[in-house]
């Protein structure tokens, strides 16, 4: 299962998204390494760059698939570590609101994360492992 569908970013683009990132993993006290992980993966970023506001990302990402893509990924990153926290739920909204996201269409791009982070695991036989990671990813 593919994710993240082909858009093409700029350097700057990166950065933001980067550090909407990161303020995703920082929102609810501390990334978790796992998160930390997962941004220097996908997206350059200076660990003590500032949050990115609503209003930057909206400007650096004008279409709707690359607001897509930076929802996915921070999504991704809120759902790494196994705890989607309020606070995390929090940042993501405040994206989606600025980026003129509705919530059904913010829960679609939700299910599809956490159909991409179980897809992995759907064919171990340990299918009682299976069901505890679906219900507390809620897929």
């Amino acid at each position: 299962m593919d994710l993240f569908t082909d858009v093409d970013v700029t350097a700057g683009q990166a950065e933001a998204m980067g550090r909407a990132m990161l303020a995703v993993a920082r929102a609810d006290g501390a990334a978790d390494p796992r998160e930390v992980a997962l941004i220097e993966e996908l997206a350059p970023v200076d660990a003590t760059a500032s949050d990115p506001t609503s209003a930057e990302l909206a400007t650096a990402f004008p279409d709707a698939a690359g607001r897509d893509l930076v929802l996915k990924s921070a999504l991704l990153v809120a759902l790494v570590d196994g705890d989607y926290s309020e606070a995390e739920k929090a940042v993501v909204a405040s994206y989606a609101e600025a980026f003129g996201v509705t919530p059904d269409r913010l829960e679609e791009l939700a299910s599809s994360v956490k159909a991409y982070l179980m897809a992995p695991l759907l064919s171990l036989a340990n299918t009682g492992a299976v069901v505890e990671v679906s219900r507390k990813l809620k897929v």
